[in-house]
């Protein structure tokens, strides 16, 4: 699966994504497509306006709009997700997480300390690290829920660059003990003696080998910081290589697909 940004891409496939939001079976999705068809969507919501799309081999699986403005009228509030969707076939996997975490990757490099969600859902963003905020009025004037989450960076200056043992209990190759279907890829384990937020001993990711292991002692080399979960991911080195964040991303997508979160370096 990849993002991409619709308004990058090229005339074919711009066309091509736009027949598939128009399949959407949502009245959202339609009037999404209608702005989109006829170039209108950046004059509603702002110049700087992107349309998000997380697809896989051509298919789109969800979108969402990131944009200056939404159906709040006479605010200043600023930026705004909307236009959020999934496809039938994949829902109920927290595929839209992934275009929420992107979303707030653009907050953080804009420098904005707030992202805000207009909706008449319930139960749906708080899984997502949205809190309620208050009603407001959408421009036909009816009420709608305002949800916001905070942009805000983690230090871990003080946990990257130490020294750290412990047990691997799931190596490489092991199946989760929930969900059969996923393969550690990767060994992991937790930090012997250093609690977590959950009250349970630190979890690590461990790289530098590609067989299973019972132990380690290995350097931090960054977090992965979940925002919809209590649980941060220490990423562990055993040979002193700094892997960058494209590798560790990738080898601990697996598991971390299913959350919401960003990588934290030093």
């Amino acid at each position: 699966m990849q993002i991409k940004e619709y308004f990058t891409l090229g005339e074919n496939e711009k066309q091509d994504y736009l027949s598939q939001i128009k399949e959407s079976d949502w009245s959202a999705g339609q009037y999404l497509y209608e702005l989109l068809k006829s170039e209108s969507l950046k004059k509603l919501c702002g110049e700087k306006t992107e349309v998000l799309l997380l697809v896989d081999e051509g298919k789109l699986i969800s979108f969402c709009t990131f944009a200056e403005h939404d159906d709040i009228k006479n605010t200043t509030l600023t930026p705004w997700v909307g236009f959020v969707y999934t496809f039938p076939n994949f829902r109920g996997k927290r595929r839209i997480g992934k275009l929420l975490e992107y979303a707030y990757y653009l907050a953080k490099q804009n420098g904005d300390t707030h992202i805000y969600i207009s909706t008449n859902e319930k139960g749906l963003y708080e899984k997502y690290n949205y809190t309620f905020f208050k009603i407001m009025k959408d421009i036909d004037n009816k009420d709608s829920s305002v949800y916001v989450t905070d942009v805000c960076t983690k230090d871990f200056s003080k946990i990257i660059g130490t020294k750290v043992s412990g047990i691997i209990d799931r190596p490489l190759g092991s199946h989760h003990p929930r969900k059969n279907e996923i393969i550690y890829s990767i060994n992991y384990g937790y930090v012997k003696g250093v609690f977590a937020a959950d009250g349970s001993e630190q979890d690590v990711y461990v790289f530098g080998t590609d067989k299973p292991l019972e132990t380690y002692t290995g350097n931090v080399i960054a977090v992965y910081h979940r925002f919809n979960d209590v649980e941060d991911k220490w990423i562990v080195s055993l040979d002193d290589r700094d892997y960058s964040d494209e590798e560790i991303l990738s080898n601990i997508n697996f598991i971390e697909q299913f959350f919401m979160g960003e990588l934290c370096r030093k």
